[in-house]
């Protein structure tokens, strides 16, 4: 006797559920998915619509891009210009990193003499093959290195600069013992070790302040120097 109701109970349920599909699926025509009929002149409109934007999104982007193009050229001859003037200054680019309140405590004595010779600092963004920065320095001849030009090449990815490449520096023969061992005893985020070699760690830290922030206004820099002491009565500062 339990076991008919038991299968009673079961084609009760079984019943039941055929019942909830029947007036589920009744629903689901009572209103009528996304792309039914009712919906066909909506999308109709929409594919006419998208078809009339492509010549026009075309057109805006081959104008976008000739406005860049001529904005980088007028760019680039301001930048030739500033160069040139910057290069009449002497000393102008050790000022600018010795008076930057982020780098300045990055460099040494010995820093600030190797950059009194330099004398250009350049920075060029490209986006073909790869999204990378190029920071070309460019020194006169001096007692700590051969080199005229130093080029150090940064991938711009999401997470920031990762070095790509870095001109080797040829020291000096006299200083570059000095050089090596300075590098190998002092592993610490400065100047040096950037300069020395840009694949350690912190040396994307130092190129992101030299391409964001040193070389858009180098002269803002240049002018913020060091307040002279002023003289109080009885001749003490």
């Amino acid at each position: 006797q339990l076991l008919v109701l038991d299968v009673m109970e079961e084609v009760e349920v079984v019943a039941y559920e055929e019942q909830e599909q029947v007036s589920s699926e009744e629903h689901v025509h009572d209103h009528p998915r996304p792309g039914a009929l009712s919906d066909r002149p909506a999308l109709e409109a929409l594919a006419a619509l998208q078809l009339e934007l492509e010549p026009v999104n075309k057109k805006a982007e081959r104008a976008h891009a000739r406005l860049k193009h001529k904005t980088s050229q007028r760019r680039k001859v301001h930048l030739e210009h500033r160069s040139a003037i910057i290069q009449g200054i002497r000393g102008f680019w050790v000022e600018v990193f010795m008076n930057h309140p982020q780098m300045s405590v990055l460099m040494s004595k010995q820093d600030a003499d190797m950059l009194h010779f330099m004398t250009n600092l350049e920075v060029e963004e490209f986006r073909h093959p790869t999204r990378h920065c190029k920071i070309t320095l460019s020194f006169r001849r001096n007692r700590y290195f051969q080199n005229e030009v130093i080029v150090k090449e940064y991938l711009m990815k999401v997470t920031g600069y990762h070095a790509s490449h870095s001109t080797p520096v040829q020291w000096h023969q006299g200083f570059e013992w000095k050089a090596y061992r300075r590098r190998h005893h002092d592993s610490s985020v400065n100047f040096f070790n950037w300069f020395f070699d840009h694949n350690f760690t912190g040396s994307d830290w130092i190129a992101e302040i030299i391409i964001r922030d040193l070389w858009p206004n180098p002269l803002q820099y240049y002018v913020r120097r060091k307040a002279a002491p002023q003289k109080v009565p009885g001749g003490r500062q």
